[in-house]
C-alpha cells in the first residue's frame, strides 16, 4: 500500500467529471459549421460573394437559429438533467481524501471519519454509480451516510471507481474496469486492512452498499467474498442472469437489502436488458422480485416472505414504498424495498435526482434504512483470505 496522505476536503462538490471535446472533434465541428455557413451565405471569393446587406441578413438568421437551439437545449437540460445539490452539512467529523496503491495502480477515495472515534468502530464502504465519483455519490445520497457516520460513530469510505466504473460480474460490461481486469476486490481488502491498522475498525463489523454499477459491485462481493461483510445493500441494481454473470459464487449466505424503482429507466424492474437509456447495453438481469428470491435461496430461506407498506408523505407525489421481507430462524435475512413509480435514484429527503432518471420518493430515506438494517445485524467473526479459500 502507498503512504497515507490526509488532505482536508475543500467545500467544493462536483456532480461528476466533465469532459471536453478532443482537438479532432473540435476541428471536425468547425469544418462542419464552416461548410454549413457556405451553403447559407455562399463560399468566400468573388464567385460566391453576396452583397453586404444579404450577407448580414443571412448571418443574422443563422445566429437566431443557433441562439434558439442553444436556449432550447438549456431549457431541456434544466428541466430533465439539472438538480440542485443539497447543502453540505456541518459534521463532527473529518472528511479526508486519500489514495492507496493496489496492484500497481494508485486508487483514490474519500473517507468521513468521526471525531472521538471509539475503538472497534464499524466500517461502511459505499460504491458510486457509473460515470460518478465519491463526491457525486455523497451528493446522490443527500450526505445521508456522512451524517449517520458522524452521529453513530462509524467510518464511511467512498472509493472512486476506475475511470468511473467498477469491475462487476457482468460479461456484457465493456468499460475499462472490466476490460482491463481491475482488481476492485483487492481495493476493498486493502481499504479494510488500512482502516483496521490506522483507525482500529472492527473487521467483524464491515458493511458495503452500492448504487447502480456500485450495486453490481456489491453483488460481486456477495458472490466472491461475503465472509468479509456483516451485511450488504444494493440500490437500483438487479442480479445479472446466469449467462451474464462471470463470477464464481462461494455459496455463502449474506444479509442483503435491495431497493428498486418500478419505473427505473435504466434497470428494468421487471428484468431484461440493462442499458443507458437504450445505449451501451450491459446484458440481461433478473427482475427485482427475482433478485430478492435469488438471495433468499442463497441464504437457505424456505418460508414465504411477508409484505408491508410505509406511510406516505405528500411530498412523495404518486410514489409509494412496499417492503418484502424474507426471514427465517438462523438464516440471514433479505429485505427488498419496492419504490412504486420510483426511478433510478437513491431515495432520501434532501436531494431530488434529475427528472431524466425518474422520480425520487421521500417515503423512505435509503441511507437511514440501510444503516438501520446493518445496525440490527450481529457481528460476524473475521475470516482471513487464507481461511476463506
Amino acid at each position: 500500500m502507498g503512504a497515507t496522505r490526509n488532505i482536508r476536503e475543500k467545500t467544493v462538490v462536483v456532480m461528476g467529471g466533465t469532459k471536453g471535446i478532443g482537438n479532432e472533434t473540435a476541428r471536425g465541428l468547425a469544418g462542419h459549421c464552416a461548410s454549413s455557413l457556405d451553403r447559407v451565405v455562399g463560399p468566400s471569393g468573388p464567385a460566391g460573394t453576396l452583397g453586404p446587406r444579404r450577407g448580414r441578413r443571412a448571418l443574422t438568421a443563422v445566429g437566431a437559429v443557433v441562439g434558439a437551439v442553444v436556449l432550447a437545449g438549456a431549457a431541456l437540460y434544466r428541466y430533465f438533467g439539472y438538480a440542485p445539490a443539497p447543502t453540505q452539512p456541518a459534521l463532527d467529523a473529518e472528511v479526508v481524501k486519500d489514495r492507496i496503491t493496489i496492484d500497481g495502480r494508485e486508487r483514490t477515495y474519500t473517507a468521513v471519519i468521526p471525531r472521538a472515534l471509539p475503538a472497534g468502530a464499524p466500517l461502511l464502504i459505499v460504491f458510486h454509480g457509473s460515470n460518478q465519483n465519491a463526491d457525486a455519490m455523497r451528493v446522490a445520497t443527500g450526505y445521508g451516510f456522512d451524517t449517520l457516520a458522524a452521529r453513530e460513530r462509524f467510518i464511511v469510505i467512498y472509493p472512486d471507481g476506475y475511470k468511473g466504473n467498477w469491475h462487476d460480474c457482468r460479461t456484457a460490461a465493456d468499460y475499462p474496469a472490466r476490460t482491463e481486469n481491475i482488481d476492485d476486490n483487492g481495493l476493498v481488502r486493502g481499504l479494510i486492512a488500512r482502516f483496521h491498522d490506522t483507525h482500529g475498525i472492527d473487521r467483524a463489523r464491515v458493511f458495503a452498499a452500492g448504487y447502480s454499477n456500485g450495486g453490481q459491485m456489491v453483488f460481486r462481493l456477495a458472490a466472491e467474498m461475503p465472509e468479509r461483510f456483516v451485511g450488504l445493500a444494493a440500490i437500483a441494481a438487479t442480479q445479472p442472469t446466469p449467462d451474464n454473470f462471470a463470477c464464481e459464487a462461494t455459496g455463502r449466505s449474506i444479509p442483503m437489502l435491495l431497493m428498486n424503482g418500478t419505473r427505473d429507466p435504466i434497470v428494468p424492474y421487471t428484468g431484461g436488458v440493462i442499458s443507458l437509456f437504450g445505449f451501451r447495453p450491459r446484458g440481461t438481469a433478473l427482475s427485482a422480485p427475482e433478485t430478492a428470491r435469488h438471495f433468499a435461496q442463497v441464504n437457505g430461506i424456505t418460508t414465504p416472505p411477508t409484505a408491508s407498506a410505509l406511510d406516505h408523505r405528500k411530498t412523495s407525489g404518486d410514489t409509494a414504498v412496499t417492503i418484502t421481507t424474507y426471514a427465517q430462524d438462523d438464516k440471514d435475512p433479505v429485505v427488498a424495498y419496492t419504490i412504486i413509480n420510483g426511478g433510478h435514484v437513491v431515495p432520501n429527503p434532501t436531494y431530488t435526482a434529475p427528472r431524466l432518471v425518474g422520480r425520487t420518493t421521500h417515503d423512505v430515506d435509503a441511507p437511514h434504512a440501510i444503516w438501520a438494517f446493518f445496525a440490527g445485524l450481529p457481528a460476524r467473526p473475521y475470516i482471513s483470505s487464507q481461511q476463506a479459500s
